[in-house]
């Protein structure tokens, strides 16, 4: 009996979905919280899928697992960055100025605008699946308290150097200030790429700086 012989566009290679995402052996954990972190600012914390998030980078479904077993577990790497990147823009804003004032000013500036950047992880940073679970993993507990601790240090700073009111313990300042600057990147997010909010901005750090300046500077 006679074969039959292949017709020639069963002899063309067949097409494949290619990956928009370029992957380097031994760099997935990092390349995975990337895309994941992109598309929580598209599609929120509760249509992120580590299923897209592999098909996104060409790998098989199962190979984000490895690094993160759980969903949660990529939301708290997610959220852990998001304090590190705070603290360290907080950090910057000190080294930048010689003034507490100057400062203070800087890390408010820098805050807000990160927040605005990444509103989606903002909001996992600050409530929502991350903290449902009773027991944090160590590293964003410290992550946290870091980003804490980077303005806490300004304001005792600004204390030492009686450029702030000292009636007022450290403490509690830092968090007056962190709840004013935190709860106006929050309700202006939305708007927080035009020049209205810019300038308001600009005016809640000037009623901000009023408020905790030494009364005879």
């Amino acid at each position: 009996m006679k074969k039959k012989q292949p017709k020639e566009r069963d002899l063309k290679p067949k097409k494949t979905s290619k990956p928009t995402t370029s992957y380097h052996h031994g760099d997935l954990r990092n390349l995975v919280l990337k895309i994941a972190g992109d598309f929580l600012e598209k599609r929120g914390a509760h249509n992120l899928s580590l299923r897209d998030v592999a098909t996104e980078i060409g790998v098989s479904h199962t190979a984000p697992y490895r690094h993160f077993p759980r969903k949660i577990d990529l939301l708290h790497a997610i959220t852990t960055i998001g304090f590190l990147e705070l603290r360290d823009t907080l950090v910057e804003a000190w080294k930048e100025h010689e003034s507490a004032v100057a400062k203070l000013r800087k890390a408010g500036e820098n805050y807000i605008r990160l927040m605005w950047k990444y509103p989606r992880r903002s909001e996992l940073m600050f409530g929502g699946e991350v903290y449902l679970e009773s027991e944090l993993p160590e590293d964003l507990q410290v992550a946290g308290k870091e980003a804490y601790l980077a303005l806490y240090h300004i304001i005792e700073f600004g204390q030492k150097s009686e450029e702030f009111n000292a009636e007022v313990d450290v403490e509690s300042m830092s968090m007056t200030v962190w709840s004013a600057v935190h709860g106006f990147a929050a309700l202006n997010e939305r708007s927080g790429k035009n020049a209205k909010a810019e300038e308001q901005m600009q005016d809640l750090l000037d009623i901000v700086l009023v408020g905790i300046r030494k009364k005879d500077s």
